[in-house]
Parts: structure tokens; C-alpha cells; sequence
């Protein structure tokens, strides 16, 4: 509840009244106040003005601007505009979304927006412009938030949502008839990087647990029922968010061909504070699809009951044929998780959810050679750039636990291969020789857009290969089977044919910035002072594996040009900077000014 407190000072007279409230009148609630002066009639003016806070339930009143007061006459018609109002009516009469989508909209611009910008006008430039937006996301990126059982500051992804939410509603008062707004100033706010959220103490801050096959095997070992079991080993084999799987019914699993088993996903539970759990369509459309199983799953399933009870009854469930709540199941879960701790089956330092059994299942197909589209087909992924996102790092990055896996690909076993950051890892000319025997002959050939072309002696390689230029740089490219004598004959030799992945490196690059004799910064690069990173291949232009290198140079007409790149992203910072300050340095000593100057003598 809103209340008038005097201030006083140091001599105990009373220089104001001030009223005082949280915003929402909730504990958490963002503290706002007013001044008023320390006269009967200030008093009686904060006495009203306290009430109607309270009538508005602890919010400011509609048409009162902080400082100036009640300033709308017709405020009554102007309280449609007010963000507490406008927001949620922009939220409530989207269409197309789900009612769980309007729930955590909700959820969130009552927690991150509402306290800051509640009481604000839609249509004020004052209130809403670059400057009170930067200072609302500088805000959140330091806001504490739970992540699990750990507590951590905001996710640059969670701020990029939050800010996309807001810039949607004031977008929309953009394009109201009539406009409410000429201009949505969140499209000039800079966003921290989605790509790197950063580390604290130097703890990385990885959100994914990756589990071996053998440390799957071992937690589902440790499940208390059958059912929990079977579960955690179809979650795995599926790669099936929760949703789906605890939706399947019996109907669903494909009994035509039992050496060819399948699955259909189709729908998933859903979730809103209205309806509480219903089942509803899945993710998206391309989460509507059919997977093949292995026998193993197909097993389970039949162990369940999927062919032998009724079609539209549930294969996972409750005991009573109704849903399986994800609490009951995590409790078995995290049961099962600590008891494989404690007989070595699984380490330590890993706190695997049940939907890492999702993650997992992807790691395990990447490392198995099979494409990202493939990988993103049967994970439901809308596009691939998710995919992407989620595991493309896999291959770069390969930790302590890939070792073996990478070993294992070198002695020619079809798993992992090699990771493809930093130098290319070739093998011997023996192990080679015995390569090539083993592919009979024949080299795997990738051909690039501007016809260039990189030869391999393991397909797997080649396809990869492919698939990540394709990726990265959406540009088709093709793989080639050509006799090795062929290549032989067209390069002179097979020395070049990798036996390996190749070397791949992100490159980080700042400029070219130009300047003018004067030391007076030019026309530039868009971003010129943006920091830009790109992955390149050992046989590209771009390819180098120095920390950092740079260069001040003088160019035609006066100007003289600085740029830094390199691998280490702090290095190539500091070397712009002496990039900049030598470039600096020279701008008055360019030759075509000395000539110029010397004519004029």
C-alpha cells in the first residue's frame, strides 16, 4: 500500500512529504515515489494522490506525470495508452500464438517491464526512446535469474527476447491508424552478443550436459521402474522433446514393418494457466514428423503395452493411463542420477536434465558422421540454423571425453571425426597408403562454388565438410567420387587428399579504418570499429593461425588505412588499437601530401 512519509533534516524540521509504494504493490516491486511540498495544501495534495495510487492498485495514476503531475485533463480517455494497458492488449489480440505463448508474455512484462515502464505513455518519446531503452537492457544484463538449482545473470538470448517483445509492441504503435508513434526506438539499441554469454569466476557457462552412450546406459540402469527404464532409453533413442514422447499413444507406433519400426509424432502436451495440460499440436511443423526406431525402442514400447491395449490409450503414463507429470518422472530421474554417481557409471561433475537426453542423442548422430539436415529432421527443428546453434560447436570443440572418440575415427572405426578448429591433424604416408586401400582407391571430391576443390579419403569427411560450408555460407556445393588415378593425374600426386579434417579456424577482424592526412577519421567500413569473427578453412585466403596481427599502411589519395584479425579475440583488440595509433601517427607523413606540399613550395 502507498503512504506519505515526511522528510526531515538534520535539525528534525520537515523540508517534504513523500509518498511511497512498490510498483504492483508486490514485495519485489520496483520502489517509486513523489514529492510534495510540506504545506497543508501539499500535505492534502499527498493524502489524494496517495489514494488514487491505491485505487490503481499501486500503480501511478493515469495522466499524473512524475514531478509535473496530473497534466491530462481527459485522462480517462487517455489510459488506453498507459504501457500496462496498451502492452497487454497488444499481447491478447495476437493471432496465431498458442495461449502459453500469451502466458509468458505476460509473465514477462510483468516481471522485466511493467516495473520499469508501467506508468509510461506508448506514445511519449521522452518515455520511451534509445537512451531509457539502452539503460533497460544495460539493467538486465546484470538481473540475476534462476538457471536450475544455480543462480546466474540474464542470458544475452533472454535479453534479446525480452527486447524483441518490446519492440514488438511499440512497433505496433508505430503502425496504428493512426500512428501513435513516428519511430520504434528499440531498433537502435545495441544488444549484447548472443554468442557468448560470457563466464563468471571462471566457471563456464554451459547450459548443455553431453552424455556418452555408456553414461545413458548407466543412469537408465539406476531408474527405480521398468517404465523409467524404458523411458530414459527412449527419450535417447528418439530424441524426442518430453512433451511428445509422454504424448505418444499406442496408435502411434507404426506396426506395419517390424523390421523397419516406426514412430509418428503428432502432437505433445501443451500447457496455460486456462486450460492447465492439454495435448495440442507439437512445436512446429516440422515437429510433426515420422521417425524410424531402432528394435531396441521398438522393444520397449511393446514392453509397455503399445500393441496390445487400446489404440488412444497412452504407451507412457501414470500408472492409471493418464499423463505422465514431469515431476514424477524427474524425481526417478534425479534418483537415478545420483546412485550412477556413486557407482562410477557416471562422473561427478555432471548434473544431466532429462532433456540433455535430447542433446545427447544429436551429439551422438553428429559424431557418427550424419549430416545436420539429417539431424535436424529428426529432432523437429523449424530450421537448421537451430541445429546449428546447438550443436555445431561439437565437432570444433572437441574436450577430454571426444579424445577416445577422435582416436577411434583415426584407426578408421565410422565415428567422430577429427575436430576442425586449429591445425589440420594429417596422418602418416603409411596410415594414409593404408586409408586409401581400405576406401578402395577412390577419393571423396568436394567441389566449391568457384570451382575449387578438396580431395578426401573418407567420405564422411568430404559430406561434412560440405554440409558446413553449405551452413555457413549458403552456397551449394557438390561431393564427388573420382578414382584416385584421376586425381593423381589432374594434381601430379595424392598428397594433398586429406586424410584428416582439415584445419579451421574462427578468424576475428577489426577495420580497415581509413584517415585523412589531418588524422581525421574517413569514410569507413560499415562496423568498421565492430569487432566480426569467421570461420575459415586451411586452404582459403583468410586462413592463418596467428593471436593477432596488424598492419598502418598509407593508400592512394591521401588516406591511410589500419585493420587488425587474428584467432585470439583479446589480441586482435589491442592490436587494433596500435594499429589505430600508428595509423595516427604516419596520416601526416603521407608521401602524396609531402609531394603535394613540396610543389607548393
Amino acid at each position: 500500500m502507498a503512504y506519505v512519509k515526511e522528510e526531515k533534516n538534520a535539525d528534525g524540521v520537515v523540508t517534504s512529504l513523500r509518498v511511497r509504494w512498490r510498483a504492483g504493490g508486490r514485495r519485489d516491486g520496483e520502489g517509486q515515489s513523489e514529492r510534495f511540498d510540506p504545506t497543508e495544501e501539499g500535505r492534502a495534495a499527498a493524502e489524494v494522490f496517495c489514494a488514487a495510487v491505491n485505487d490503481c492498485g499501486q500503480e501511478w495514476p493515469t495522466g499524473w506525470v512524475k514531478g509535473r503531475g496530473m497534466i491530462a485533463p481527459d485522462a480517462a480517455d487517455e489510459s488506453q495508452y498507459r504501457f500496462t494497458v496498451y502492452a497487454a492488449e497488444s499481447v491478447r489480440h495476437r493471432t496465431g500464438v498458442e495461449e502459453r505463448y500469451r502466458d509468458a508474455c505476460m509473465g514477462e512484462l510483468e516481471r522485466y517491464m511493467f516495473p520499469v515502464f508501467g506508468h509510461c505513455d506508448i506514445r511519449s518519446t521522452e518515455h520511451f526512446n534509445r537512451r531509457t531503452i539502452q539503460a533497460w537492457v544495460n539493467q538486465l544484463e546484470v538481473t540475476k535469474v534462476r538457471r536450475g538449482s544455480k543462480t546466474k545473470t540474464m542470458s544475452p538470448k533472454t535479453i534479446k527476447n525480452l527486447h524483441g517483445l518490446l519492440s514488438s509492441i511499440l512497433q505496433e504503435a508505430v503502425e496504428a491508424e493512426p500512428p501513435l508513434r513516428d519511430r520504434n526506438p528499440c531498433k537502435s539499441v545495441r544488444l549484447p552478443r548472443t554468442d557468448d554469454d560470457g563466464t563468471a569466476d571462471d566457471e563456464v557457462d554451459e547450459d548443455i550436459e553431453f552424455l556418452e552412450p555408456s553414461e545413458v546406459a548407466g543412469i537408465a540402469s539406476c531408474m527405480r521402474t521398468p517404465q523409467g527404464r524404458r523411458l530414459t532409453e527412449d527419450i535417447y533413442g528418439t530424441a524426442c522433446r518430453w512433451g511428445e514422447i509422454s504424448a505418444l499413444a499406442c496408435r502411434h507406433l507404426n506396426r506395419v514393418d517390424p523390421t523397419r519400426p516406426k514412430v509418428r509424432i503428432t502432437r505433445a502436451w501443451k500447457y496455460c494457466k486456462s486450460r492447465g495440460h492439454y495435448l495440442g499440436k507439437p512445436k512446429s511443423k516440422r515437429s510433426r514428423r515420422t521417425l524410424r526406431i531402432t528394435p531396441r525402442t521398438f522393444e520397449n514400447m511393446v514392453e509397455q503395452g503399445a500393441l496390445t491395449r487400446d489404440a488412444d490409450e497412452l504407451i507412457y503414463h501414470n500408472g492409471k493411463g493418464e499423463r505422465l507429470p514431469y515431476s514424477t518422472f524427474y524425481d526417478e530421474w534425479m534418483a537415478a542420477v545420483r546412485k550412477a554417481k556413486k557407482q562410477g557409471l557416471l562422473p561427478g561433475y555432471k548434473n544431466p536434465t532429462i532433456h540433455d537426453l535430447r542433446h545427447s542423442a544429436a551429439a551422438a548422430l553428429i559424431s557418427a558422421g550424419h549430416s545436420l539436415t539429417y539431424v535436424q529432421r529428426r529432432l523437429g527443428h523449424e530450421s537448421i540454423k537451430t541445429t546449428s546453434d546447438l550443436y555445431g560447436h561439437l565437432l570444433p570443440e572437441a574436450d577430454d571425453a571426444a579424445m577416445t572418440t577422435i582416436d577411434a575415427a583415426l584407426d578408421g572405426t565410422p565415428t567422430m571425426p577429427a575436430g576442425i578448429t586449429g591445425a589440420a591433424m594429417e596422418l602418416p604416408a603409411a596410415r594414409r597408403s593404408a586409408v586409401a586401400a581400405a576406401e578402395g582407391g577412390a577419393v571423396h571430391v568436394v567441389v566449391f562454388p568457384d570451382r575449387h576443390q578438396e580431395a578426401f579419403w573418407k567420405l564422411d569427411f568430404a559430406r561434412l565438410v560440405a554440409d558446413v560450408w553449405k551452413l555457413e555460407r549458403r552456397q551449394e556445393v557438390r561431393v564427388e567420387t573420382w578414382a584416385a588415378s584421376l586425381w593423381k593425374a589432374r594434381h601430379g600426386s595424392l598428397d594433398g587428399v586429406h586424410a584428416a579434417m582439415p584445419g579451421r579456424v574462427k578468424v576475428w577482424d577489426l577495420g580497415p579504418v581509413v584517415y585523412g592526412p589531418d588524422g581525421e577519421e574517413q569514410a569507413s567500413a560499415p562496423g568498421a570499429h565492430d569487432l566480426t569473427d569467421a570461420w575459415a578453412w586451411e586452404w582459403e585466403e583468410g586462413y592463418t593461425t596467428e593471436a593477432a596481427s596488424w598492419y598502418a599502411v598509407h593508400r592512394p589519395g591521401g588516406q591511410t588505412e589500419a585493420a587488425a584479425r587474428g584467432v585470439d579475440e583479446r589480441e586482435v583488440r589491442a592490436a587494433y588499437v596500435k594499429a589505430r595509433a600508428k595509423a595516427l601517427r604516419i596520416c601526416g607523413r603521407h608521401p602524396e601530401v609531402a609531394a603535394a606540399t613540396a610543389a607548393e613550395r
